[in-house]
């Protein structure tokens, strides 16, 4: 879906825990700079190339991917990329770096994410089990809260931690757009916070101080990683839920 000239939300078909599921992957661009924010799972590589085609943006242009945080479904689909396009820059916030890279164990892991695990079939669960174990990726670069990527149009880095340490929001100076990630999510065509069953008690509470930020952003189109676009007055929605 085109959201403004050089920004397009993917709509990527994906299933995982045993579910399917759609995810809105960012595509942002102009004439030297191809970037996709967040990158599915391990298979999510033929049909990002097919949504990409569609919007009219060469696969082979792609040169930075920016992870908005660490978890499988954003990062699993990174090392199939770079293995048709290894020269691929890959960012992220600082925070969530050592578990990408496989330094530490990723947070999920160590959360109530392995009942679901758990719950699922065998092969279901080694499917899942086995995509933690092949998703590590260097980072090239560390993006801070407050950064500015000075190309597309101008893109903010906002820091947003809760969901996960690292996590990140962008927002897109040119279209008024901010995305996400698992920032927040769009239920039945409503915005709603953060998903609180995923964190503990003290995280979800960061995750909604973190929300706070979003106050100092005209925003026109809110991209949520799961459920999609929001359109229908961001800012006056947020504060609502703050």
């Amino acid at each position: 879906m085109e959201i403004a000239n050089g920004i397009e939300m993917l709509e990527i078909p994906m299933k995982l825990l045993g579910r399917e599921r759609v995810i809105y992957p960012t595509l942002i661009w102009d004439d030297n700079n191809v970037i996709l924010v967040d990158a599915g799972i391990l298979d999510s590589l033929p049909k990002i190339k097919k949504a990409m085609g569609k919007v009219g943006v060469l696969f082979k242009r792609l040169n930075t991917i920016i992870i908005t945080h660490q978890d499988i479904d954003h990062v699993g689909g990174i090392r199939s990329i770079l293995n048709e396009l290894p020269q691929v820059k890959i960012f992220a916030h600082g925070a969530d770096k050592p578990y990408i890279e496989g330094e530490k164990r990723w947070i999920r892991l160590n959360t109530n994410f392995m009942n679901r695990i758990n719950n699922l079939s065998e092969e279901e669960k080694n499917k899942v089990l086995n995509l933690f174990e092949n998703s590590n990726v260097q980072i090239n670069s560390t993006l801070t809260d407050g950064e500015e990527l000075e190309c597309c149009g101008g893109i903010m880095v906002i820091h947003t931690p809760g969901h996960t340490p690292g996590h990140i929001c962008l927002y897109h100076k040119r279209s008024k757009t901010l995305i996400v990630g698992d920032a927040m999510n769009v239920i039945d065509g409503q915005l709603t916070g953060p998903n609180k069953d995923s964190m503990n008690n003290k995280d979800a509470q960061m995750a909604y101080e973190s929300l706070k930020k979003f106050e100092d952003y005209d925003i026109k189109n809110l991209i949520t990683y799961h459920g999609g676009l929001f359109n229908d007055k961001p800012n006056q929605k947020i504060k609502e839920l703050l």
